[in-house]
């Protein structure tokens, strides 16, 4: 089919935009579903509800000393934290399983487009759009969906409580025989007698290294940092924390600058006389060179591989890229593509009018 109007590529997109913000809007809230069960099953393995747990440590020791008082405390905790666990995974789940969705119709949008307007002077036009509305999607999720998950956890956290006896019975024993060197002088002194006294160190020849040993181990994990960030909460932190300047740099390059590129895109591919207009071409220009959506996408993949590879003694450290980094990745790259389609879509009309002229 050669088609040379675009109108049924705006039916298409209309179509595609509609369904798939739908769909976002669920991939979202399951998003941030999944990203608040993370935060409960984290507070309730924290490290200051375990370890500053006077109601725990009191089970744990009694369970030194009497093996059938079991540790009631963690096993509410285990159960509790692995429903939240499992409810959260759930929630992630779905909302990869929604994403698939709109993947599927992004492609269905393209091979479409490309087969109505094969061989028509609007192909490249028509790809430009089905791009754009892509990248809006994308560009939706990735703001608001969990893009980075950072945590630090012990697991079966070990508490050393060791009494040492044969240090104290060296103690004891330096103290009796002191006291037996005092004698033999004063029995020398008043007396005029030499009272001999062996030294023994009996106390530590019964003793002979015995240590008590009563440490205490907390099952399972223990975490001391959790982190689960989209960039629209990353923006409401800093304004929270009064950083409003950071927060309006990141909004600006990272949501409203991307944004408005779009939207100049749409306006450029379905309407020719905002084509001819230099003035918005140059807007366009400017607005891609201030774009930092690449610059962010490094600084998460730096983040990420920073903290995935730290070592800090026996704390474990794990990072992960959760689907709003994958779209607004995504985003990125598919609305260089909708500018490239577009430049050369612009590159054709010049050729075609050159061509007619002559």
């Amino acid at each position: 089919m050669k088609l040379d109007k675009l109108w049924i590529a705006a039916i298409l997109n209309i179509i595609f935009l509609a369904s798939s913000f739908i769909l976002a809007k669920e991939v979202v809230d399951k998003g941030q579903a999944y990203d608040s069960l993370m935060h409960e099953h984290v507070k309730i393995l924290g490290f200051k509800d375990r370890l500053l747990n006077q109601d725990e440590w009191v089970l744990l020791i009694s369970g030194k000393v009497i093996t059938s008082v079991k540790d009631t405390v963690w096993l509410e905790k285990k159960k509790t934290s692995e429903l939240k666990l499992r409810a959260a995974q759930e929630n992630y789940e779905q909302a990869l399983e929604m994403s698939k969705f709109i993947w599927y119709a992004a492609a269905g949008l393209l091979l479409l487009t490309i087969f109505i307007y094969a061989g028509g002077k609007k192909l490249f036009h028509a790809i430009g759009a089905s791009f754009t509305s892509m990248s809006l999607v994308f560009l939706y999720i990735g703001v608001f969906a969990p893009l980075l998950q950072i945590h630090a956890y012990d697991e079966d956290l070990k508490v050393p409580i060791v009494i040492k006896f044969d240090e104290m019975a060296a103690w004891a024993d330096k103290k009796i025989n002191d006291s037996a060197n005092w004698l033999e002088d004063l029995s020398s002194d008043y007396l005029g007698y030499d009272f001999d006294i062996p030294e023994y160190n009996a106390l530590s020849f019964l003793i002979d290294g015995y240590q008590y040993d009563h440490s205490v181990v907390f099952e399972g994990r223990t975490y001391y940092y959790f982190q689960s960030k989209s960039i629209d909460s990353i923006i409401r932190l800093l304004y929270k924390d009064n950083n409003r300047l950071i927060a309006n740099i990141i909004l600006a390059f990272s949501v409203i600058i991307p944004l408005f590129k779009l939207l100049f895109t749409i306006l450029l591919l379905y309407w020719e006389k905002a084509r001819k207009n230099k003035t918005i071409t140059i807007i366009l220009t400017l607005i891609g060179k201030w774009s930092m959506a690449d610059v962010f996408v490094t600084g998460v993949f730096v983040a990420y591989f920073s903290f995935h590879s730290m070592h800090m003694g026996q704390i474990e450290t794990e990072s992960s890229v959760l689907l709003g980094f994958y779209f607004f990745l995504s985003y990125a790259i598919i609305s260089i593509l909708a500018s490239i389609m577009l430049w050369i879509a612009a590159g054709k009309e010049m050729q075609l009018k050159l061509y007619e002229a002559v």
